[in-house]
């Protein structure tokens, strides 16, 4: 069976628009040229069909399609439940985290799904610091960037506390995610930020460029430092 992706998002609005998913879901094909937009429709339309228990089952089926397309769709509808999150769906995505490969899906599941968990079930945070000690740097990103949904709500203090914990990272990836942690805190509350940076003036390069964005006045005080610890580096090596 072929199935045309013209057909089917022309029939969005119709009843028989379950049935096409169903077909769909059988079928071996994938959402040829559909954009983000159009995915979003449908993840809608699956969304006010379907309670939070029955899609994961529909989740199931469209992760193991193979189709970056189809896992875009489960990871889109998937999102929209959030309110009716509980433990089990923590249970649910992680047992598909190992399976994602590349930065921008493991950043997106971490923000809109994990974090959302994360703000409902506070005891999830020992499983995800745990993400930081393993050897899967996929992992420990979505470990840094699921703490986001948390700082937009004004808590610092896991994000914090995994800064600190990878603030000397020799990894690009994970340099970048806590740059973007501290960004976000900074949104927020630019003290607090700003305490951080000056604590940890020695971070990487990338961490503190990204860091600071919101704090260009941090960046010549970095400048300073820098030279300092260039010129005194034999004094400081010693002591």
């Amino acid at each position: 069976m072929t199935y045309k992706t013209n057909r089917k998002l022309k029939r969005l609005g119709d009843k028989e628009f379950v049935e096409d998913i169903k077909h769909y879901i059988k079928s071996s094909h994938h959402f040829y040229e559909v954009r983000i937009p159009e995915l979003k429709v449908l993840a809608k339309r699956l969304y006010e069909e379907y309670n939070l228990k029955e899609f994961y089952k529909i989740f199931n089926r469209l992760w193991k399609s193979g189709y970056h397309e189809e896992k875009a769709l489960a990871l889109y509808t998937l999102q929209l439940y959030k309110e009716d999150y509980d433990l089990f769906t923590w249970k649910f995505i992680k047992s598909q985290l190992n399976e994602m490969k590349s930065f921008d899906q493991i950043d997106w599941v971490a923000i809109n799904i994990v974090g959302e968990i994360l703000i409902k079930y506070p005891s999830v945070e020992k499983e995800i610091l745990k993400y930081l000690e393993g050897k899967n740097i996929w992992l420990k990103k979505m470990a840094i960037s699921s703490t986001i949904p948390l700082i937009r709500g004004g808590e610092f203090k896991l994000a914090l506390k995994i800064a600190e914990l990878k603030i000397d990272s020799k990894n690009e990836h994970i340099q970048k995610a806590v740059g973007f942690i501290l960004n976000e805190i900074s949104k927020k509350d630019k003290e607090v930020a700003k305490d951080f940076i000056l604590r940890h003036s020695h971070m990487p390069n990338i961490t503190f460029n990204i860091a600071t964005e919101e704090l260009k006045d941090l960046r010549k005080i970095r400048g300073i430092k820098k030279l300092k610890a260039d010129k005194f580096a034999r004094f400081i090596f010693w002591r």
